[in-house]
């Protein structure tokens, strides 16, 4: 039993208790511990305070040594808001597996909130709760080490002794469901030609895009794991790099290692090395052979790939998600619906379609992702600064939001109440039909649904119960709104990982394509936009209509435009003066050459001349006369959208 005395409602009449629930989210774990865990943290509740208490639920999946949940985030608002009276997990475990959990104790306690952790006997009521918290976050992280460190000593001496914990197979295995050993493996006698085939080819030409070009032209079949449905130079790498090809079967090539910043596990290369055992009824081809081959690839190869800076890989330890705006799906591919990567044709800071890389999309043409982050956010700034033409219609919705708000959150709960009650009915029927027609396929699929139904429905209500218990942030006039803006923008770089941030959470699309000058030139990168202003402010979804009245789509030239171009209008307005190229040139103040000034009236002239009101058209597909735009020429190019994929009007 815990102390009740030591709980007073700081509100005057009722005490508020968060409750943290958290699962690993491995395999075998449901969605019902979380909600063990909560029916649990509300029993301790009733015993430190047996009258009513209003609850505030976290309750997620992850891996507990992750520092990077965004909930640990939730936690600390929620503590720092000083409206708690109680936070109650089963055990400090599920906070976070490490010391941290201390340090958030600590802060419940800064702001006069009472932790407990039943499980670990931890209770900041008590005076020696700091070293009860730090002896159990002791026995938490021993508790994770040695469970790792028994499993893999018991896998791999399994592996070693009879063959046991198997991986996964690849293209060229047979294996039976109920293998659990390699010497229950089979070769498929279909696969050994192929593969010695391309075992062949690939020691004559040591190029793994041809093998794997001759691989797709055969209908030779991927690995029954590999999310590609085709053949690339890399998978047959990889594929030809695997051991087990010539009979020898490894484990042991990686280890993780833990990233005290972040709290991941981070898999490196095994320094001690993989252990092999020989399996020769595996063997579709000589293992000396193949070894001989990979060796000849690594010597042909290891001038390739990012070099060092002062003996160091400059990307060693640099998660890739952490990547400068519009990198990893920032930006979209209008033409496949493909997004962008880093490295278009050998620039490291320009972006191109990933679809072209696998010559499936014909736009390979590249746009600089530092010039796309700047002009956003000039773009950003722009419809900022007019915000305040609707500040009425923006008033009106706020207080409108702020008015209604618990009546809404009322019949959000009415209508989930009605549909939890048709729920119960349903699941109640088909009870009865497995108690009448007994156990079959269609029950369990019945089932299957209901259970399914039944998570997005807990989800529903505790959404909806973390909304009842907190109120609207929002920001009460245009003026307000365009300081958040206008201050986040100063403070962050677009090249920073917070730019990234801000800027995914503003630009909802980002889809480029290519225009080119009427009259010829180089192809440029122009971009299709939408804007959500609202989201920096994260309650305004809560508001119905904010998220259409901040709303804006754009166009975006990611480019300078050509000197033709940029003097045209000047040299026509000029020329209609009766001026000649010459003294054009001298009057206009970028001082062009006279062969400049010619080339502009020319543009202006083509541009008529095919009733444009723009001198850029649209590129809807490759264009035969640009020799730097090849890629859709190769025999393995083929143009194949993103399945489901539309086209948006532009």
């Amino acid at each position: 039993m815990f102390q009740q005395e030591s709980v007073a409602p700081r509100n005057g009449h009722m005490p508020m208790a968060g409750i943290v629930a958290r699962i690993s989210g491995c395999v075998n774990q449901r969605e019902m511990s979380l909600e063990d865990q909560i029916d649990h943290a509300k029993e301790i509740v009733s015993e430190v305070y047996p009258g009513p208490v209003e609850f505030r639920t976290i309750a997620t999946k992850g891996k507990g040594e992750r520092l990077d949940r965004p909930e640990l985030e939730d936690i600390k608002k929620i503590i720092q808001e000083g409206k708690l009276d109680l936070l109650v997990m089963e055990d400090m475990g599920r906070l976070v597996r490490g010391h941290e959990a201390v340090r958030l104790f600590g802060m419940a306690v800064d702001h006069g909130i009472r932790a407990i952790s039943p499980n670990d006997n931890v209770d900041t009521a008590n005076p020696t709760w700091e070293e009860d918290a730090l002896a159990a976050c002791r026995d938490h992280v021993a508790h994770n080490a040695h469970t790792s460190k028994r499993i893999k000593q018991k896998l791999m001496n399994r592996f070693m002794k009879f063959g046991g914990a198997i991986a996964r197979e690849i293209y060229g295995y047979i294996v039976p469901d109920s293998a659990k050993v390699y010497d229950e493996w089979q070769i498929d006698p279909s696969a050994t030609p192929m593969i010695r085939e391309g075992l062949r080819l690939l020691r004559q030409t040591l190029n793994c895009g041809a093998v794997a070009d001759f691989f797709n032209v055969n209908k030779v079949p991927v690995g029954p794991y590999c999310r590609r449905k085709s053949w690339d130079g890399t998978m047959i790498r990889r594929f030809y790099a695997n051991r087990l090809l010539g009979g020898m079967v490894g484990r042991g090539f990686k280890h993780t290692v833990k990233h005290h910043e972040t709290g991941r596990r981070i898999a490196r290369k095994n320094p001690d090395g993989p252990h092999f055992r020989h399996h020769p009824s595996l063997a579709h081809v000589d293992i000396a052979e193949l070894d001989e081959v990979n060796l000849l690839l690594a010597e042909r190869n290891k001038t390739r790939g990012r070099k060092l800076v002062n003996g160091s890989d400059p990307k060693f330890n640099v998660p890739r998600t952490r990547t400068p705006w519009p990198a990893q799906g920032g930006s979209q591919c209008w033409y496949c619906g493909r997004h962008h990567l880093r490295g278009a044709n050998g620039m490291t800071d320009h972006l191109m379609c990933a679809g072209s890389r696998d010559r499936r999309c014909w736009n390979s043409f590249g746009f600089d992702g530092t010039l796309a982050a700047n002009k956003v956010a000039e773009a950003i700034a722009t419809e900022v600064c007019q915000l305040d033409t609707f500040d009425h219609q923006f008033r009106e919705l706020i207080q409108t939001s702020y008015e209604n708000d618990g009546d809404g959150i009322g019949q959000q709960l009415q209508s989930l109440q009605r549909k939890e009650a048709a729920f119960l009915a349903q699941k109640e029927k088909v009870k009865s039909a497995i108690m009448t027609f007994g156990d079959s396929a269609i029950v369990h699929e019945l089932m299957e649904d209901l259970e399914k139904k039944e998570v997005e429905l807990n989800l529903e209500r505790r959404r909806l119960e973390q909304r009842a218990c907190k109120k609207l942030i929002l920001p009460e006039s245009t003026a307000k709104l365009k300081e958040i803006f206008l201050s986040t923008l100063q403070k962050l770089s677009v090249e920073s990982i917070e730019g990234a941030h801000f800027l995914r959470k503003i630009v909802t699309q980002f889809q480029v394509y290519l225009v080119r000058l009427c009259d010829g030139g180089h192809l440029l990168p122009r971009a299709r936009v939408k804007l959500s202003l609202d989201g920096i402010v994260e309650d305004a979804k809560e508001v119905s209509g904010l998220p259409e009245l901040l709303s804006r789509e754009l166009t975006i030239d990611l480019f300078h435009p050509p000197q033709r171009e940029r003097i045209r209008e000047q040299a026509v307005a000029l020329a209609e003066q009766g001026l000649g190229p010459k003294a054009i040139g001298v009057r206009i103040a970028e001082h062009p050459a006279q062969a400049a000034v010619q080339r502009a009236l020319a543009l202006h002239r083509k541009m008529l001349s095919l009733g444009l009101n723009s001198p850029y058209i649209v590129l809807q597909s490759p264009p035969d006369n640009y020799a730097k735009l090849r890629r859709f020429k190769s025999v393995r190019y083929r143009f194949e959208p993103l399945p489901g994929y539309v086209q948006s009007p532009l």
